[in-house]
């Protein structure tokens, strides 16, 4: 079954020079099944937006199985907003991620809003990293103001992926990415409670192993039209024809 990895991190590996090139990504995705992935830049998240996004579009020219993630620092404004006017109109980025100085913690809305502002014209779906319960809660507010926006919802909420779950039946806009916890509850409450429609496959590639996603989808029983549209069709509606291709 085809499959695309909507959620992977270069230069994300915790251990120096591992998984920080195409190739190596190449090499992993390949051995794991992936047909394509969806690319973000650990440094443009941590460091310098320009910078990291830069190094990511050069790493996309030489993969033709990876599509690219603008990644949009809260910290960094200016330069965000810089990046996203540089990168985000092209096909081969298909999404932009809001990251704060802080992962654990909740998005500063305002400067949030200047960001969502700046993307308007781009149409393109909105990752935001959601851990935990109130990094739900405040991608949901962004979710309603901007209802024009798709969000993703990265990690699913974490071990409080039943939040999640209750802000994208709140949310027609919310996408939830399946990374997160392992836990064999979720995926079932999800379909569920908003259908298998509004779920991507994510693994937070080279932290998390896709396998163990792949595990977690069999382990939950769901129906084979349901996986499809998982693993494969509702990232290609998200992102358009690029990830068809």
């Amino acid at each position: 079954m085809p499959t695309i990895d909507s959620n992977i991190v270069l230069e994300g590996s915790v251990i120096p020079g591992k998984f920080h090139t195409a190739q190596d990504l190449s090499a992993l995705l390949t051995e794991r099944g992936i047909d394509i992935a969806v690319a973000r830049s650990a440094r443009a998240a941590m460091v310098d937006p320009i910078a990291g996004n830069r190094i990511l579009k050069s790493v996309l020219d030489m993969n033709p199985s990876l599509l690219g993630c603008v990644t949009a620092h809260l910290g960094r404004p200016k330069a965000s907003l810089d990046s996203i006017k540089e990168h985000l109109g092209s096909k081969r980025f298909v999404a932009v991620m809001l990251a704060g100085s802080n992962p654990i913690e909740p998005l500063n809305p305002l400067i949030a809003d200047e960001i969502l502002n700046g993307c308007r014209r781009y149409q393109k779906p909105v990752y935001v990293y959601s851990p935990n319960a109130a990094c739900v809660a405040a991608a949901l507010d962004l979710a309603r103001s901007y209802t024009m926006h798709r969000f993703v919802l990265i990690s699913m909420g974490g071990q409080d992926w039943d939040a999640a779950v209750a802000a994208a039946h709140q949310n027609s806009n919310i996408y939830l990415d399946i990374s997160g916890a392992l836990d064999v509850r979720k995926i079932p409450a999800a379909i569920e409670a908003i259908g298998a429609h509004r779920l991507i496959f994510g693994s937070g590639l080279p932290v998390c192993d896709p396998m163990a996603f792949m595990g977690l989808l069999d382990d939950s029983n769901v129906r084979p039209n349901d996986r499809r549209r998982i693993l494969y069709d509702n990232a290609v509606k998200l992102f358009g024809s690029e990830a068809d291709e």
